[in-house]
């Protein structure tokens, strides 16, 4: 990274963090919005306007990274606020999406997959941040392609699934695939890595360099 570039001061320096605020604060609108559906064209009862809601929360998500890369404006808070309002959002999102939009379209099966995905990125959003912390003593979790690749997936899934009514199994399948090859990816580079680098692209994207042993 370029630390030779001016800082942001001022109000510009809160920018980032205003986008990563708007969007954990809005995300407890999205259950007032649950019950405004609307038909659109040969498709009934769709969520409009959560849906709407929900998209530009998730566009906020890539607004305060920008400008915090763009203004130099990086902060170990504003990294912490904005994977912790990532996950209010998704798991928000997951929540109204499953209570009202597709409950009741669900296999057992199908339901036991949704809930194993929750499971699942919850205990590895822990995980990530103990292995980082073991091994650089900074709580994080790398924006690696791979990451980015499965929260994308799982912020177009969730409104996907409010969309269509229903949750394809194959659709939890894909994520969790995602998000297991992510997290081998960060595992690998914590044990390995000489020194942590927050936005490391992932292994075949980047090199580093290793750890002396």
């Amino acid at each position: 990274m370029d630390d030779t570039r001016p800082k942001a001061t001022g109000f510009k320096k809160h920018l980032p963090n205003i986008a990563t605020f708007t969007r954990l604060l809005g995300t407890f609108s999205l259950p007032f919005l649950i019950s405004y559906r609307q038909d659109v064209g040969s498709i009934e009862n769709v969520p409009l306007y959560w849906f709407c809601a929900y998209m530009f929360l998730v566009l906020t998500d890539h607004i305060d990274g920008t400008l915090a890369r763009k203004l130099h404006a990086e902060s170990d808070f504003g990294a912490g606020l904005d994977a912790f309002s990532d996950t209010v959002l998704l798991f928000m999102g997951a929540a109204t999406t499953f209570t009202k939009f597709v409950r009741e379209s669900l296999t057992d099966f199908q339901f036991y997959l949704y809930i194993g995905l929750l499971l699942f990125c919850t205990f590895d959003k822990l995980g990530m941040m103990l292995v980082a912390k073991k091994y650089f003593g900074v709580p994080n979790m790398l924006h690696s392609y791979p990451q980015k690749a499965f929260a994308v997936g799982c912020y177009l899934g969730v409104g996907y699934w409010a969309f269509i009514g229903t949750v394809p199994a194959w659709s939890i399948v894909f994520l969790m695939i995602l998000n297991f090859y992510g997290m081998i990816d960060e595992v690998v580079y914590c044990m390995r890595a000489k020194e942590y680098d927050v936005d490391f692209k992932g292994h075949g994207f980047q090199k580093y360099e290793v750890r002396q042993k």
